[in-house]
């Protein structure tokens, strides 16, 4: 049996603790959204479909190289077959071959080509703009879920805070009711708060797993051991939304919104598909050129021999068997060059309903980008008074939280005191953790708020 070496029982347990780390490395915000990035399916078809477009723009400038094509036939003929150099029959089975390389440019096609790499061109930008905006939408989808997570995490907090007070009260009335000092019913109805209490508990902490669930799936992670980094979310001036207006924040948005980027682009794709249906109404001019030899077994090699006959000069021809493969080739090769012209004259109107409707289609997208901007105006107006009610509503809940906690001392010496009941005490603790879960869920609001402002003013979502 081998004994281990020190330092490879050292490198086993540096590694075994560095994997542990890495698997119980805490998600921060960032992260969640850049593992999103990657891995979101909705992010990565986007991302496919622009690389798409980016082929097809690539193609649309390629096209305006030449087309070359080769051929190439063999046949094999049994029983008489037809000679194409003789264009006469020959008898038996024959094998034919026949080769060609062809090539074709167009020279002017109505301009119908640089249109066309116009149009893929702003395809192009519309799809990156398009995948731009599915990162966006997911990256504030999971903002909202991580700040789902945070305020359930505090008010689990809030939840046992209250069950630890109860407890606390429970003890000091059991150590009273055993001295004497206070009758036997005096604790049954703290015994009854307290298990209200654990089942607050309980409720707050499914709350938690049901929001952790929920950025799970939007991650697409089975990792139930999946941990979130609690930060120290600070809470921004408020008067950082009242230096504010929806209009400045519409103005900043159109020009930032990946949405409203690809619907102009979209029209601008339309516009150029409209110049391309007009430019197929123009004569197309190509050249093209073009090599080609053939080869056929039945063929002979002759000779002319001239014989003299009483005078005469008589020629004839002398068989000198089948002609060689290469001599065939070289025989039979051929060269073509053209220029050709192409003139549409009658489509049954084809031609123009394809106008037509390419500007039917441009209309349409321009529809579409005065839709996108009139939605993108209602959103940021939403956003913009939510916003400001969430900061009302987080400055009135402050208030109150705080008043409620002075409220609670109070209540809290007179009950230590003895001056107080239970039922009041109660009373005090339980609209203390109201005034507190109120006031942590308008604090959260109103972080969520203000980042959906800052989505749509194209900062960064993170949380500082």
């Amino acid at each position: 049996m081998k004994v281990l070496r020190p330092t490879a029982v050292f490198a086993f347990l540096f590694f075994s603790l560095f994997s542990f780390s890495q698997t119980n490395e805490k998600w921060t915000l960032e992260k969640c959204i850049d593992y999103a990035f990657k891995n979101n399916l909705q992010v990565r078809q986007a991302e496919i479909t622009a690389k798409v477009s980016g082929n097809e723009n690539l193609q649309s400038k390629l096209n305006l190289l030449p087309t070359i094509d080769g051929n190439l036939n063999f046949s094999n003929n049994f029983g008489n077959g037809f000679n194409p150099q003789t264009y006469s029959y020959a008898l038996g089975n024959s094998q034919s071959i026949q080769t060609s390389l062809q090539g074709t440019l167009p020279v002017f096609t109505g301009l119908q080509q640089m249109f066309n790499i116009e149009r893929t061109k702003y395809d192009l930008l519309a799809s990156k703009f398009d995948y731009e905006n599915a990162k966006r939408s997911i990256g504030l989808s999971i903002a909202s879920s991580y700040l789902q997570i945070l305020l359930n995490k505090e008010i689990l907090k809030i939840a046992e805070k209250q069950q630890a007070l109860t407890g606390t009260q429970l003890s000091t009335i059991t150590s009273k009711i055993k001295a004497g000092s206070l009758p036997e019913t005096s604790g049954y109805e703290v015994e009854s708060q307290l298990a209200r209490d654990e089942a607050n508990v309980v409720a707050a902490q499914n709350a938690v797993d049901l929001a952790m669930l929920s950025l799970r799936q939007l991650l697409q992670i089975n990792d139930e051991k999946f941990e979130i980094e609690i930060p120290e979310v600070k809470f921004e001036n408020v008067e950082n939304v009242a230096a504010l207006s929806s209009q400045s924040v519409y103005e900043t948005a159109i020009g930032t919104q990946p949405s409203i980027m690809s619907a102009e682009a979209r029209v601008k794709s339309a516009n150029a598909s409209h110049k391309m249906s007009i430019g197929a109404l123009s004569p197309t001019i190509s050249v093209f050129g073009g090599l080609s030899s053939s080869y056929f077994s039945g063929d002979r090699k002759y000779t002319i021999k001239y014989d003299t006959i009483s005078g005469f000069i008589i020629p004839s021809q002398q068989d000198n068997g089948a002609k060689p493969f290469s001599e065939g080739l070289k025989d039979n090769f051929r060269k073509v060059v053209g220029v050709s012209l192409n003139v549409p004259l009658f489509s049954k109107w084809q031609r123009v309903t394809n106008i037509q409707n390419a500007k039917l289609q441009m209309q349409i997208r321009e529809l579409q980008l005065d839709g996108s901007k009139n939605q993108l105006r209602s959103d940021v107006e939403q956003a913009y008074t939510n916003a400001k009610a969430a900061v009302q509503s987080y400055v009135a809940n402050k208030k109150s939280m705080e008043a409620a906690d002075k409220s609670f001392t109070a209540f809290e010496k007179r009950y230590n005191a003895g001056m107080l009941g239970n039922y009041e005490f109660q009373q005090a603790k339980n609209s203390l953790a109201t005034a507190e879960s109120e006031m942590i869920k308008a604090k959260y609001t109103y972080v969520f708020r203000l980042k959906v402002l800052n989505f749509y003013q194209g900062k960064p979502l993170k949380l500082e």
